[in-house]
Parts: structure tokens; C-alpha cells; sequence
């Protein structure tokens, strides 16, 4: 298990996304994930930015999973995309 941390200026869930976009350029993909606290920082009355600690686990990786075909074809349509904004989808 990993723990990450996730920081955003729009919203918990974008902050969410940017720590698993980070955990799969540093880590690879995730299994699952677990919010272990999530926080917001306030300036003159306004949410300034958003902040989220994250739990990560990983499987362990079969021994022959290399040489497992249909495993392989699976894992490479996984898509390894950025996230930007979360937001965005919303409209």
C-alpha cells in the first residue's frame, strides 16, 4: 500500500484525479483507493485550494503474468490518460 497526496483549486474530486494520474506516472495503475482525509484551505472567506491523502493498493502481479496473453491484452487497454479538470466534464 501507497499513500499520495492529491491537490486541486476546483474540487475535491479534481484533486482526487490529479493523485491517481500521479500515482500511475510514479507507480503504475491502481487497484483501488481509499480517501483518508481530505481538506480545504480558506483565504479572505474563499476556498483557495483543495487537498486529499490517498491510500493506494496494488494486487500483487501474478509470476506468469507476462507470458499470459489475454492479461497482456487487457492491461494495454487500460487508458493512461491526464486528467485536467474534473469540471469540465460537468459541462
Amino acid at each position: 500500500m501507497r499513500n499520495i497526496v492529491g491537490l486541486s483549486a476546483v474540487s475535491v474530486d479534481d484533486a482526487i484525479d490529479r493523485a491517481l494520474v500521479q500515482a500511475r506516472d510514479l507507480h503504475g495503475e491502481p487497484d483501488w483507493f481509499e480517501v483518508s482525509n481530505a481538506r480545504g484551505f480558506i483565504k479572505e472567506g474563499q476556498v483557495t485550494h483543495y487537498e486529499v491523502s490517498l491510500k493506494l493498493g496494488y494486487e500483487p502481479k501474478p509470476a506468469n503474468a507476462d507470458k499470459d496473453p489475454y492479461l497482456n491484452s487487457v492491461i494495454s487497454r487500460r487508458p493512461n490518460r491526464r486528467v485536467q479538470n474534473t469540471i469540465d466534464w460537468r459541462f
